[in-house]
Order: C-alpha cells, then structure tokens, then sequence
C-alpha cells in the first residue's frame, strides 16, 4: 500500500516538473542569436545595470488608455548578476514590474433600447496596477546588449487571471555613460495572436531608460561657460552658496520649488513659433526641473529633466513625453551664484517606439539664480533665463524666456536685503498724518509682529460685491528681509534695527508681496485681471506709520499678454495701496480696512476701478482675549440655564401650595417660556446631524472643548424645557376643572386680542427698520424670526400683565424668585452686552456663545430699553399681586369696566 501511495505522488511530481519545465520559453529559440549562452559562476553586485524607466504600448495586458503623450513607468526588482566563464557576459534574473493605474474594479453602464423604453446593462471590469513578468538571460558588456526570456501575470478586464510568455531585450547598456546615453529596448510577446491563445497575446512595449552607470559630464567646457558670462546683473557678493542646499536640487526643499517656475516671454511671442523650446501647439506656461542625477564626487554638478506644461494641464503630475522635455547638465557657478543648464533635445522620436530615439541638438541654456537682493521689480526667490545658443535663421531658433518660482515655495532661502526705489512717490502720494496728542494713548500692531500679514477680502467699490480674495505678507522692514514665521520659528525679528525715515522711530520704511485671486466674472476692461488672469500679483513698497496705524505704498502688478501668458517685464505701477491698522485695544471691530486704487486715466488701457480692502483675520493678542471670552460666556450659558431650571421648580412648588392661583396663570406667557426652551434644543439638533463646525472652530483646539460644554447645555436646557412644559401643563388643566374656566377663557382671549396686535406690530417695525438699515447685507427670514423672538422672550411678562387686567385678580400668582429670577435671567445677557462692548472687540457671530452682538436687539440702545422694560413688567406684577390688578390703572378706568372673576372652587361655594 505504501508503495503504491510513494509511485503515485512520485508521478504527479514528475509531471508537474514536466509540466512546469514545458511551460519556461526557451532561451535558445529567441536570444541565442542576440547573445550566446555561458555558464554562469558567482554572484557579484554590479551598480551599472539599469533599475526601471518609462514605456509605451502593451494593449492587452495594459488595460489603460496610455498614449504616447502620457508615459507610464516600470521597475526592474529582484535583479541577480552572476559571472559567467566568459568575461563579457554575466547571466541576469529580475523581476520586471509594469505601473499602470491603481487596482480598481469598476462598471461600465450602456444603455440599449427594448421597444420604446430605454434599459441600462452594466459590465464588470477589471484593472490592475502592476504587471508583472519574472525574466533570466544574458548581458553583454561590450555589445551592451540584454536578451532575457520568461513568463508574466496580468489580470482581464474581467478579472481572470492570464500567463504570458515574453522576450526582453535592452540595447546600450554599458558600464559607464554620458548625456547621450539612451538605453532603449523592448518586450515582446512569445504568444500567437492567433488560435486558442489570443488572450495571452500582448501588443510589444516600447521601453527607455536612463543609464545609472558611472556617468560622465561632459558639457560643461571652457567654451559653454563663456556663454553664461555675459549676465552682468547677478551680484558677484559670495555668501549665497547653495552650501547646505548643495545637493538639493535632486531632493527636498529645494526640488519641490523647481516644479513650479512660471514662465514668462516677450512681446513677441502670441504663438510657439520661434518662441517655444519644445514641441507644443501652444507656449508652455510652466517648467519643473526634475534633478535625475547628482554628482557624487563633485556636489556642484547634476544632470537635469527640463519639462515644460501648458496652461491647461500644469497642475497635472504628467509621465514621461520627450516632446515636451530636454535633458541637460548642470553646474552650481558660486562666484555668480546661479545654475548653468546646457540642455539637449529629443531626436528621432517615432510615433509609437524608442527605436531611433536619441539625445542631440544641445543648444539650449538655462540660467537660474536665488538673487541676494530684492526690489520693488524684483521679490522672487528664484528667478532665471532660457535662450537658445543657434542663430535667428535657425529652425529649432526660440527668443529669450525668462522664469521665475510661481508661488512662495518654502525652498529654505530668501535674499539678504531688499532696495526701495518708490519711497520719494511715496511720500507725494501719502502725506503723515498728524497725530492729536491726548490723554489716553492708542498703541498699533508692531512693525515686527505677526500681525503685520492678514488675508483680506476685495470688494469693488461702486457695485459693493465681492470680486477677489488674497493675502498680505511683508518682505522687509528696512533694508533688512522680514523674519517670516513660515520660514523660522519666531514670529518676531530678532535682527538689527531696521531704516526709519525722518529719523523719527514711529515711520518704517516697509515692503509687502499681495496675492490677489479673482472669485468673480467681472472680467471688464476697468477690471485688476484684465491683463492678469484670474492671479494677480502685487510688489509694493512704502510707509507705515506706527504712531496711527496707516500703511501707504506703491505697488507693481505683473501683466499678461492678450493670450494669457505672462510677459517678461512687463508691470504696472502706477497702483497706490493705503490700509488702516484698528488699535490692538479697539473694542470697534479688529478688521483691518484699505484700498487698492489705479493712479493712472481713466482711458488708460491699465486703468482698474478702486477695490476696497477687508482683512480676514484678528490680531493675535485679540484671539487671546477672545478665547478667554469665549470660556466665560460657556459658563455664563450654564449658569443662566441652571438658574431657569431653579426658578420655574420654585413655581412649580409655589403652585403646588396655592393651587388657587394655577388658573389665573397667563397660558400664552406659559407657551412663550416653553418655545423658548424648546427651540434653542431642536436647533442644536439639528446642527448636530448637520455637523457644522465652520463658524465653531474659532481657534484651533477649541472645537472639543466647545463640544463638552455643548453636551452640559442642552441637557440642563432639556431640564428646563420638561419643568417648564410641566408648569404648562398643570396651569392647561387647572382651567378644566374649575368653575369659572369659561370666564378665565374670555379673560385670556381678550388678553390674547391685545398682545397678538402687539407682537406683530413689532415684528413689522422691526423689519422695516432692519431692510433701512441694511445696504447689502441680508439676513434670511429665520434669522429675523429668532432675533424679534429673543425680544419677545424679554418681554415674556407682558402677557399675564394684560391677563391680570382682564380677570381683576388679587392673587399671588407667580412667585417672586419666578418673575423677579426670570426677569434677571433674561436681562442679564444685555447687562453682559453693555459690559463686553467696552473691553472686547467685535468679532464675528461664529465667535459668541452668549448674546450675539450681531443680533438686532443687542445694542447699547436696546440693551438700555429691554432692561428698562423688563425691570417695569417685574414691579408691576409684583404691584399687582400686592394691590390688585387694577392698581396700575389710572382712577377713571378702575371700576366696573373690568369684572372679577371668582377663582373659588366648586366645594367651597
């Protein structure tokens, strides 16, 4: 039995081996004539093989819509060199990995039509992110030539999984390499495209690769370094060596910013003809320098991916296009401080193979500089030239473009001094203002500090919209470059005092940079982006004035052409920017308010209507206070809260003991107390499913603690709600019960004709008074609704006032800690208001917690008046109470007019 069971697997064994072995295409048939076979001996580590690059093609096992334009990647893993007994050639193995997109399964729905009705069907798909091909063969050194064979695994649309037999074969590969080496190959299917395996077939893949062989540079001669000599402009002082940032154009920080230079050309340029370096159909708008490859023995030297975008396509990470790039050398000149780029061109690129491609035509310069001086003309971190070295008459001939870095990239360098040329436009533009000496002392931002940048909001000043939005940042005070808190961890300065004019120490001389982006489509001709896109970027220079707050300065807006680009040189000037700075002590508002305005005619070309100017933020010593604020009116909230719940127990206890006195309780100031305890929970309800915490989360950390307090408020104002709702309740059924509830019902009906009349004649006023008031800021219908419901809540007593009247009663109706607490409650958010009105500023309504300033009856006025008019309810009730309802009345209007009604229970009859 045993042996039978040992025959039988060693069968099987012996025909999966078989199996296996069958299925290995064979080295001999498709490689022996590239590259003959030897025996293989020791394993070695040989760094010049290459480790992955880009391909092309490969429909059937790529289910992606790759075209030539958009390159994916592969990765050559696993790679295993062994010698041979032949020393040119070495046996290799690896994994070759082909990058499409990520694995997704996903539908795709098509309609078709049955009778008159359309019907949908959809179809599963599948895609995967790698395809993935185990390879052996040979490398030979001399020929640099790579032929291996092997199988590989990809995925169907449907999902099944296929084998695929391939042939790789690589040409250039050598031991060591220079800017025109190109290593370009193929792999092709073994499979027939015919016959039961047509699904294993694959269409061939293109492939190229750059050497990681020793390299040698070799474009950087005597003879292309005289051609960067002619840049006069670029200070010759030493101390902007890219030392420690030596190595970084081919790592982080620096890398990051060379993807994002903007490029800008002349006049001249309207097409890509004789402008463009590169094949385009349209001028390319930005360019990223991509480091491929960093000099290990000299730290000066890279070699460089020059990549050019258009306009519609920059903020798209793109593969690999060689239409669209140039490869180059580059050297670090620390006597200029600037990096010298010779580029050369792809040539020879075929529609849908690298067969033929080659590197060639290196005319192309590059020249970028991290200038050690900034001006009004000048504030980039990074700016540079592009020209081409050939004559006019010279097909492949582009004019100068020069660059710059488009945004404000941290690349961990900024320039060492900055140089005013405006300040004497300044001064006839912006005259001092005197300062009226007082007793108090007003005290502005500090030069130095934070609050020195805001962001802003624009709004153009005749049609009072919102047409942009954008941000302030200083770049100097002084000569000396600001100490900007993104590029350190201060947010103060910590350098020498900076120039001051007049030799007074209250005037700075100072520089800002103004990023301006349009939310509007105002794109008329008397608008800032008509020749600046929807980005516009403002230089400025001038004077602030410490003593009052003003900044005065004259600015610089970069200009478009009429097709969009950007134009070398190419501002406008004539712009005058003014600001004032609140107080840091201001209880009026923090917001900062200014003014852009054109000096220019009206029939200038360059001519924009005034926008004016509203920062977004507060001072940071204002935020402090306004955290601390926020604190004490949660509190203040939960104390108010507790204290209703106390007073209407204490009403619930008094009726209890005077039951008496349950029917003559006003319902409709019962139902008034209740809606206000019920709204405020079905509106935090709401806001819980909707999860808005835009306007809540004021400062960052502050949103938990504002949710816990949250949680304590509304279930101490539930509490409240219940008890109250209870005392509506006991009061609704006292009514039923009692002999005389058809007369307590008349009384409360007449009482309801006069307070109804009241309520909504108030509405009314206080509606057209706000749409008055009002030019362009409207609140919705609700906000309206719960701003005139606070103030009727104030006034919750008017109703049992009239009430009380009505039935001529003599009853200790409400309890004194009722009305009297009440009252205090209501009232003691506008006490509050007085008091914050004078010791915080005013923010916006996300910031309040505690009666919001904003509302319409929060004002010094009203919060005068509500406390006068609450105060009389309460005296009145307790008169009342105390000498009969009819004692507030004047004598002639006492009498028969007004009927008691009898509140004696049936038993006691």
């Amino acid at each position: 039995m045993n042996s039978h069971l040992s025959m039988f697997i060693f069968l099987i064994t012996l025909l999966t081996i078989s199996s296996f072995s069958s299925s290995q295409p064979s080295y001999k048939d498709h490689c022996s004539s590239i590259i003959t076979e030897s025996t293989p001996k020791n394993l070695i580590i040989h760094n010049s093989f290459p480790l992955g690059g880009y391909f092309t093609g490969g429909s059937g096992i790529i289910h992606d819509e790759t075209s030539f334009i958009e390159y994916s990647s592969f990765y050559l893993s696993n790679i295993q060199i062994h010698e041979t007994i032949n020393t040119d050639l070495f046996k290799v193995e690896s994994t070759v990995s082909f990058r499409t997109k990520p694995n997704t399964v996903y539908y795709n729905v098509s309609s078709f039509s049955y009778g008159d009705k359309p019907s949908y069907r959809s179809q599963r798909h599948f895609r995967s992110n790698y395809v993935t091909f185990k390879l052996e063969g040979f490398w030979s050194k001399s020929s640099g030539k790579v032929c291996m064979v092997g199988t590989g695994i990809s995925y169907s649309e449907t999902g099944d999984s296929l084998d695929h037999d391939a042939v790789l074969k690589l040409n250039n590969v050598f031991d060591s390499s220079n800017i025109t080496s190109f290593i370009s190959g193929s792999l092709e299917s073994l499979n027939s495209e015919k016959g039961d395996e047509k699904n294993h077939y694959f269409e061939t893949i293109s492939l190229m690769m750059f050497s990681k062989a020793n390299y040698s540079y070799s474009l950087d001669s005597k003879e292309v370094e005289n051609e960067f000599s002619f840049e006069s402009e670029v200070s010759e002082k030493k101390g902007l060596s890219l030392n420690p940032y030596s190595s970084s154009f081919c790592s982080l920080p620096l890398s990051r910013a060379l993807k994002r230079l903007q490029l800008e050309y002349t006049h001249e340029c309207n097409s890509p003809k004789n402008c463009s370096p590169v094949v385009s159909d349209q001028l390319p708008y930005m360019m990223s320098l991509k480091g491929a490859e960093c000099s290990h023995t000299d730290k000066h030297r890279l070699k460089v991916l020059m990549v050019f975008s258009n306009k519609s396509d920059y903020w798209i990470e793109k593969g690999f296009n060689p239409k669209t790039m140039l490869i180059g050398e580059g050297w670090w000149d620390e006597k200029k401080n600037a990096l010298h780029v010779v580029a050369c061109h792809f040539i020879g690129i075929m529609k849908s193979s690298w067969d033929g491609t080659r590197i060639g035509d290196c005319s192309v310069r590059l020249r970028l500089s991290l200038p050690s001086v900034w001006s009004i003309e000048n504030t980039n971190n990074i700016v540079g030239k592009i020209w081409s070295n050939k004559t006019a008459n010279d097909p492949n001939y582009f004019k100068m473009i020069t660059f710059r870095i488009f945004d404000d990239a941290r690349v961990g360098y900024r320039a060492s001094k900055y140089e005013y040329s405006k300040l004497e436009k300044v001064k006839k533009s912006c005259p001092t203002h005197k300062v009226v000496e007082n007793k108090g002392r007003t005290i502005f931002p500090n030069v130095y500090s934070y609050d020195m940048r805001f962001g802003m909001s624009v709004r153009d000043i005749e049609s009072n919209i919102e047409v942009a939005f954008g941000s302030l940042a200083p770049l100097s005070v002084g000569e000396q470059i600001y100490d900007d808190p993104a590029y350190t961890s201060n947010s103060n300065f910590t350098a020498e005092s900076p120039m001051v004019m007049f030799n007074n120490a209250s005037l700075f001389n100072i520089s800002y940079k103004i990023t301006i982006f349009s939310n509007a489509t105002l794109y008329n001709r008397n608008s800032m982006f008509n020749l600046s896109s929807y980005r516009v970027t403002i230089s400025a220079e001038g004077i602030y004035d410490a003593r009052t707050g003003t900044l005065c300065m004259i600015g610089c807006r970069n200009l478009n052409s009429k097709a969009g680009t950007p134009l070398a040189g190419s501002v406008d000037c004539e712009i005058l920017l003014k600001f004032q700075f609140p107080s840091l002590d201001t209880t009026n508002g923090s917001h900062i308010k200014g003014s852009i305005e054109s000096m220019r005619e009206k029939s200038d070309h360059l001519y924009f209507k005034s926008l004016e100017v509203s920062s977004y933020g507060i001072y940071s010593e204002t935020a402090i206070k306004a955290v601390w604020r926020m604190d004490m009116e949660i509190i203040m909230v939960l104390i108010s809260t507790s204290l209703s719940c106390v007073f209407i127990a204490l009403q619930l206890y008094h009726v209890k003991r005077n039951p008496n006195a349950l029917p003559l309780i006003s319902i409709s100031m019962m139902s008034i107390l209740t809606l206000g305890h019920m709204i405020p929970l079905v509106l935090n309800f709401e806001a819980t499913l909707a999860q808005d915490l835009y306007n809540k989360n004021f400062v960052v950390g502050y949103v938990g603690w504002l949710e816990v307090n949250e949680i304590s408020v509304r279930i101490i104002t539930m509490v409240a709600f219940l008890l109250q709702f209870l005392l509506l309740q006991v009061t609704w059924s006292s009514r039923k019960t009692n002999e005389c509830e058809n007369r307590l019902w008349i009384a409360e009906r007449k009482a309801t004709y006069v307070t109804f009349p009241l309520y909504a004649a108030g509405l009314l006023i206080s509606l057209l008074l706000k749409l008055k008031r009002d030019d362009f800021h409207y609140d919705t219908s609700w906000e309206k609704m719960k701003s005139y419901g606070g103030l009727v809540l104030d006034g919750f007593l008017l109703p049992q006032v009239i009430l009380n009247l009505f039935s001529n009663m003599n009853e200790n109706v409400l309890s004194c800690s009722f009305y009297f607490g009440t009252t205090f409650v209501r009232l003691l958010p506008h006490a509050y208001d007085l008091y914050r009105a004078h010791n915080f500023a005013r923010l916006s309504d996300g910031s309040y917690f505690y009666a919001n300033p904003n509302s319409d009856f929060y004002s010094n006025t009203w919060d005068i008046v509500i406390h006068l008019g609450g105060i009389l309810f309460a005296v009145i009730i307790y008169l009342q109470q105390r000498f009969g309802a009819q004692c507030v009345l004047p004598q002639r209007f006492k009498g028969s007019k007004y009927e008691k009604v009898s509140v004696v229970a049936e038993s006691e009859a």
